[in-house]
């Protein structure tokens, strides 16, 4: 028997997964802070209440300052002495991800609350005794979902057609009763509470399903970004992998259901039609009662705030891709990205267990070299030089002028012509695919030149890859140069 209702009991409700939730959650952590009053008051009111979504850390902290002020007595009694931005710091870090920092424009830090955090907020104030507790619009959604379902998950015409037929039949009884001087059936004042506070609370719980949707993406940006450092695969790969949990989120009921209700947002005629429903609602007698608890003046543009966030979410994991498939194409910053890959490496392998140490890292320089021209020597005039201008008498030499007859010339212009006929249309070519046409007839002189030409070349590039270079030397002696890959680009105009 005890087996039996074990089999029933969820898996979320097992008590080893609730020792891991009670250790892991940020819901259950916030729920269990000796000061979860001081944070639960003030995120609700930030950021519930206000309903904002990316608040600037100045103003958060000016706010923080001055919410912890008010407290005056209650909050030394409450331990709450540290400063406001060490209170930012902590809500942020892995150990409690009640807030998400992040960057907007100009580098501003901006914060927003975590879905989590705001599940654990909700469930406090729902803890409230209610004056009023409607039961009528629930009983009545209850029965209008599991009549659609039934009706609309039928596939049989027949059943349709009479299902229309008897609406078809209700309405033209109802327009006769009212043509024939019968009054509109209307709501009395309970049922307009009881369905207005429904469906505002439905609203409320809209805007806390998108930030979850908004993490779900974000989680999927962070994890490509951190396979996009470490990955050594091929991109083919990688990209399929993280197109394939892109589709399994965009897919998913969560976010099916999220993507019905974009377009049902970004419909003209719904909006317009919301908007007016909700113009006339706001003016029925009585309804000001519980529209300042419960305001629903502006959940249009709430709703569309938060779901382009989500938007704006998607659309840079479109932008961290392409960035990721160009960087194949720039291979003079390969270096750059070698070195920015090397920092991104080590900030990954120690993002969960960061060092004590300090000194967890070193930098060739800890800041820039500037190279101002006020540092620069001023002019200074040439000395006139005192030439003696003594006869030049006719002398004799011993040694041999068989050196000056052997000098090797070596034409760059010619070189240049040789690299632009073979780059021809192409938009880069190396110096071994140019040797291969323009084979070397001076030997280690030539190809000193051509190394002279690409160091002068802004258009060149040195590839940290080595090879290995036939050629005969002057005297007609096979040699081979190792030596850094040369890749010459063409030149613009």
């Amino acid at each position: 028997m005890d087996k039996m209702i074990n089999d029933n009991i969820p898996d979320n409700m097992q008590y080893s997964f609730l020792v891991k939730l009670r250790n892991e959650h940020p819901a259950w952590r916030l729920l269990a802070s000796e000061q979860c009053s001081f944070v639960a008051a003030f995120l609700y009111q930030e950021f519930m209440v206000k309903n904002q979504r990316a608040v600037p850390e100045d103003r958060l902290l000016e706010d923080l300052n001055n919410f912890i002020y008010d407290l005056h007595d209650n909050a030394k009694a409450q331990g709450i002495i540290r400063p406001a931005k060490d209170y930012l710091a902590s809500w942020t870090d892995g150990q409690h991800s009640w807030l998400r920092k992040f960057f907007v424009k100009k580098n501003e830090p901006c914060y927003d609350l975590t879905a989590d955090a705001q599940r654990g907020i909700e469930w406090l104030a729902g803890l409230r005794k209610q004056s009023f507790i409607g039961t009528e619009s629930r009983v009545r959604l209850v029965f209008n979902l599991i009549r659609e379902i039934d009706e609309e998950s039928n596939i049989s015409a027949e059943s349709r057609i009479a299902r229309l037929k008897e609406e078809k039949e209700a309405i033209e009884k109802e327009i006769f009763r009212l043509e024939n001087g019968g009054t509109p059936k209307v709501l009395d004042e309970v049922q307009i509470k009881d369905r207005y506070i429904h469906a505002a609370e439905t609203a409320r719980s809209i805007l806390a399903d998108f930030r979850e949707v908004e993490e779900n993406f974000r989680q999927l940006e962070r994890s490509l970004m951190e396979q996009i450092v470490t990955w050594k695969k091929g991109k083919g790969e990688l990209l399929e992998k993280f197109f394939q949990d892109r589709d399994y989120i965009q897919h998913s009921e969560q976010g099916r259901s999220f993507g019905a209700f974009w377009d049902y947002l970004m419909n003209q005629s719904s909006r317009e039609e919301l908007d007016e429903a909700l113009g006339r609602i706001l003016k029925i007698q009585g309804i000001e009662q519980v529209e300042k608890q419960y305001d629903m003046r502006h959940i249009r543009r709430q709703w569309s705030e938060a779901a382009r966030q989500v938007m704006d979410t998607v659309s840079n994991l479109s932008r961290q891709i392409r960035q990721y498939v160009d960087e194949g194409y720039l291979e003079q910053e390969r270096y750059i990205y070698e070195l920015i890959k090397q920092v991104e490496d080590k900030a990954i392998s120690i993002k969960d267990n960061i060092p004590r140490d300090a000194e967890f890292a070193q930098m060739n320089q800890s800041a820039p070299f500037f190279d101002f021209i006020m540092d620069r020597p001023l002019f200074v005039p040439p000395k006139k030089p005192i030439i003696e201008s003594s006869a030049i008498e006719k002398g004799s030499h011993q040694g041999s002028v068989e050196a000056l007859f052997k000098q090797v010339y070596v034409d760059r212009k010619v070189l240049e012509e040789n690299i632009a006929d073979v780059l021809g249309d192409k938009e880069k070519v190396s110096l071994s695919a140019i040797l291969e046409k323009h084979p070397l007839t001076k030997g280690l002189t030539e190809l000193l030149n051509y190394l002279v030409i690409a160091s002068s070349d802004s258009r060149s590039f040195v590839d940290g890859e080595r090879q290995l270079l036939d050629m005969e030397n002057v005297n007609a002696v096979d040699i081979q140069v190792d030596m850094d890959k040369i890749i010459f680009y063409k030149k613009e105009g």
